[in-house]
């Protein structure tokens, strides 16, 4: 069974899982720029991009970073909108879904603030272009993990959700009980 993991947002990735195995299958980015597009046309370019993925790769779980309220509520608003076409779409697939909280697989995946002189150090090092500390150590999880080379934090978060989804969370589906 394949799961997909989405880092939800404007500028966002995804990222497949086999969920049996816990085998890389997938991933990509999309981007919606605001000169040319309305957030509300990136929400249905976003909503196809996401469709076509899951008719590609077969998929049967989908895996949504949920949302939280920052400083922003304007880009509250927006995530909320977009979190609820993909739900939405979900529901209309009759597909298996669930939302995974950023500090949930940050967590798992190392990727939150640390406290040591020594980690700190190191992050600082990675640190450019302005990226949040958890950003930088979430590219250098997926450079660890999968070998995977990429500046792009929206895709280091997707494969970060998506290895966590694969190795925390327990699918029940009515044909067959998965145990971890």
């Amino acid at each position: 069974m394949n799961i997909l993991a989405i880092d939800q947002a404007r500028n966002g990735a995804w990222s497949v899982f086999d969920y049996d195995t816990g085998e890389l299958v997938g991933y990509g980015t999309f981007s919606f720029d605001t000169k040319h597009y309305t957030y509300a046309k990136a929400i249905l370019h976003i909503e196809e991009i996401i469709y076509q993925v899951i008719q590609a790769y077969d998929v049967a779980f989908v895996v949504i970073e949920d949302i939280q309220l920052r400083a922003n509520v304007q880009s509250f608003k927006k995530l909320a909108q977009l979190q609820g076409v993909l739900v939405n779409l979900c529901e209309r697939n009759k597909l298996l879904y669930g939302l995974v909280a950023p500090t949930q697989w940050q967590n798992f995946c190392r990727a939150r603030g640390r406290n040591t002189a020594e980690i700190k150090k190191k992050v600082t090092e990675l640190v450019h272009d302005g990226k949040k500390e958890s950003k930088v150590l979430s590219i250098q999880f997926v450079r660890q993990q999968f070998g995977i080379e990429t500046e792009n934090d929206n895709l280091a978060d997707a494969l970060c959700i998506g290895y966590f989804a694969v190795t925390n969370i327990e699918i029940i589906t009515d044909k067959k009980e998965k145990k971890k």
